[in-house]
């Protein structure tokens, strides 16, 4: 299934191939994504001659290479195996799977309005132009809302469908943010003090952000560790922001010192 406009790879693309034929020189790779056929010379594909070229590739597998020369002319294509880091793999993987996860989203949509398959292909690129990633859009609107469409240029039956499929389909991770707490009182009772005030302040967050949830636990005393977790990503932030704010009321009132630092 041909997932893209241009006819041929970039050298130095990663492209998504799937091994058809492993022969002594190479293996014989159909790129998914252009319909076509490339080649993954062996010493492209193994990276020690200790091993064969199917200790590495395997037909039938589907995985991620790297273009190293195009010939458009000849419908040419060779590519790499062992070019590709680990992290490049993964981020290409899964891009792989937006877009086609995305392009079946579209293509009921297009069923539902009496359109071409193609013009659900058409639907997919421009997202693409406009996200780079396709699926940002439909998590956009689970995790925002769905003006996150309004300025796209689609019609107005179109946009309302991807917020329908959005709203049905996808499950976006909650947002959490974490922080680390330290509080200190040099009272007698410092320690029913500092709990109290901890309460106070996941209680206050809680009744602020019900769409929050609020954990506060025991590091290693004086820190204590703060973790907020919620579907709406701004207002995970605007609830950290709002602890950082109740601090120096609840430092006052139980004469505590305290301070928050934001976990990376």
């Amino acid at each position: 299934m041909k997932l893209v406009r241009k006819e041929f790879p970039d050298v130095g693309e990663l492209v998504i191939g799937t091994v058809k034929k492993i022969a002594e020189h190479g293996a014989y790779v159909y790129l998914d994504e252009y319909d076509l056929e490339a080649f993954a010379p062996t010493q492209e594909v193994i990276q020690s001659w200790f091993h064969t070229i199917r200790d590495y590739v395997k037909e039938g597998n589907k995985t991620v290479f790297k273009v190293i020369s195009v010939n458009p002319r000849m419908r040419v294509v060779e590519v790499s195996l062992k070019r590709v880091r680990v992290d490049e793999k993964e981020k290409k993987l899964l891009l792989y799977r937006h877009r086609v996860r995305v392009l079946k989203m579209l293509e009921i949509a297009m069923k539902k309005l009496g359109r071409s398959p193609e013009e659900a292909l058409k639907a997919l690129w421009y997202l693409e132009e406009q996200f780079g990633d396709p699926f940002k859009v439909f998590e956009e609107v689970v995790k925002t809302g769905p003006h996150v469409v309004d300025e796209l240029e689609l019609d107005q039956q179109l946009k309302e469908l991807i917020v329908e499929l959005a709203r049905q389909q996808v499950e976006v991770p909650p947002t959490k943010i974490s922080g680390i707490l330290k509080a200190v009182s040099v009272d007698g009772d410092g320690a029913e003090k500092i709990k109290a005030a901890l309460l106070e302040l996941a209680k206050t967050i809680q009744e602020k952000f019900p769409g929050v949830s609020v954990r506060i636990y025991v590091v290693g005393p004086p820190r204590y560790r703060i973790d907020l977790t919620g579907q709406a990503p701004k207002q995970v932030e605007a609830a950290f922001t709002e602890v950082g704010n109740l601090l120096p009321a609840l430092q006052k009132k139980y004469k505590v010192i305290a301070a928050v630092q934001r976990l990376e």
